[in-house]
């Protein structure tokens, strides 16, 4: 409810500037366009907040899309966090989640923000700098991280010549950014619906803001210290594949003895590192090394991620056990030129503050090099945050607080990024909730059946949420 004597509304032809607690809140009409062309009018709004809240210097503007509640009676307004992190939440309101948007105008207005440093929101500028391998040569991880290290301090440098203050882009100040939206939208409280990252800036907005959430909708649970996956996680997951391969859900192409091929595809790169050729797009052959790091970081990046993705691990490993590299040696190639890339400013601050205990940081340590992927699932991450000077956000930002605000937490049997393990962890902190285990569902899970959008759509009305478990069908291994 507006509360008007803390805000002066001006109309001047469609354009409406609200000014609320002393901030400018900038809304104007705007036509929204989904990907699938769905049009929807909209709102634009834009408010400005400090981009380093502790030197008190230079105002940022930040941007949202308004869905307007179909609701006569709205409740909190729901507040889109996207992943990432680097998502646009405007982005993410564009694609496959539209239709759970436009869905939860029933209960409230809707926002899709784009948080600092993405989308229409002030941007960064990009470093250029490049780094250089040769495709055609096996190439190991020493080689892999002097060289992204190196290129990382030059694109520090790069952000420091040009007066980047990269220390203010971390998830502290971008909880604080939302406090000042909630502020903006003059709400008492707002709602908060996330996943992966987004799941992680919630957790600190709680940490800091609790007295002001309604209600949370989070998916893909990403702790407060879980920036860096654990090794056995990733290793316990490929093994949950393999399990799950050997029968392949009563269908005829079964993998009995995945495991144990696995492995011994890893040992057998360690021991010898293959050159392979293949076909491009263009009828070109191209030839690819291939280490046993980089068959490491291509699966990581490219088949753990959905079911749709690891439907296909299965028969990749199995040709590969044969000696066939025709499947995989295009994607080694495209992670290789991956590696070339440099940081973006806005993921590469964010991850890098949030930072990993000294605990986990042991732990970390003693998995890497005894299992299956090693730290892959993390990047680079993990070294460069041992490696490189970037401050990190201070420990008591990566201890999970304990709260009471009402939540449904919901984790995938299939997501190979952020595990149902670490989802456990965290709803014990949850006085008040529901952490609901979404069997097959994967990282994306928000739109992958009618099912787990009814379950959103219901928590949010206040329904009691009476499940423990969801069963969605399985995507069969090829």
């Amino acid at each position: 409810m507006m509360k008007s004597k803390y805000c002066l509304g001006l109309l001047f032809f469609g354009l409406v500037s609200i000014y609320c607690h002393g901030q400018r809140l900038k809304i104007e009409p705007y036509t929204f366009v989904s990907k699938a062309k769905d049009t929807l009018q909209a709102e634009l709004g834009t408010f400005k907040v400090l981009e380093n809240r502790e030197n008190g210097k230079d105002s940022i503007p930040l941007s949202f899309i308004r869905f307007k509640s179909t609701n006569s009676n709205p409740g909190s307004p729901i507040v889109y966090l996207a992943g990432g992190p680097g998502g646009s939440g405007i982005s993410t309101a564009k694609g496959k989640r539209f239709e759970l948007f436009i869905k939860l105008r029933e209960i409230a207005d809707v926002i899709a923000f784009d948080q600092r440093g993405t989308g229409m929101s002030h941007r960064l500028p990009n470093c250029d700098s490049r780094v250089e391998f040769d495709f055609a040569k096996p190439i190991d991880k020493a080689e892999y991280l002097q060289k992204t290290k190196d290129n990382c301090i030059k694109c520090l440098e790069f952000w420091k010549r040009n007066k980047v203050g990269l220390a203010a882009y971390n998830t502290t100040e971008n909880a604080r950014d939302i406090d000042e939206l909630r502020k903006a939208l003059n709400s008492d409280k707002i709602s908060l619906w996330g996943i992966s990252y987004g799941s992680h800036l919630a957790f600190e907005y709680i940490r800091l803001f609790e007295e002001h959430i309604d209600k949370a909708v989070l998916a893909s649970l990403e702790g407060p210290d879980h920036t860096i996956k654990l090794p056995t996680s990733t290793e316990q997951f490929i093994f949950h594949i393999t399990e799950k391969a050997k029968d392949n859900y009563g269908s005829s192409t079964k993998y009995p003895n995945l495991k144990n091929k696995i492995l011994a595809v890893h040992q057998k790169l360690k021991e010898s590192p293959q050159v392979v050729t293949y076909e491009n797009r263009r009828g070109k052959t191209v030839t690819v090394g291939v280490s046993n790091f980089e068959l490491q970081a291509t699966i990581a990046a490219f088949y753990l991620k959905n079911p749709w993705d690891s439907k296909r691990l299965p028969k990749v490993y199995n040709e590969l056990y044969e000696g066939d590299f025709s499947q995989i040696a295009p994607q080694v190639m495209m992670m290789k030129r991956f590696m070339m890339m440099p940081p973006r400013p806005m993921p590469f601050a964010m991850d890098m503050q949030s930072g990993i205990s000294e605990a986990r940081m042991k732990i970390v340590e003693e998995q890497i090099d005894r299992t299956i992927l090693g730290s892959t699932i993390n990047f680079f991450l993990y070294e460069w945050m041992m490696g490189l000077d970037v401050p990190k956000l201070p420990k008591e930002f990566r201890t999970m607080k304990k709260n009471n605000v009402n939540t449904l937490l919901l984790s995938g049997t299939m997501d190979g990024r952020t595990y149902v393990s670490s989802g456990k962890e965290i709803a014990k902190d949850f006085t008040k909730g529901y952490h609901v285990i979404v069997e097959n569902g994967g990282h994306d899970l928000y739109m992958q059946s009618p099912l787990v959008v009814a379950l959103v759509l219901d928590f949010f009305k206040g329904k009691e949420i009476e499940v423990e478990k969801l069963s969605l069908d399985p995507v069969l291994f090829e």
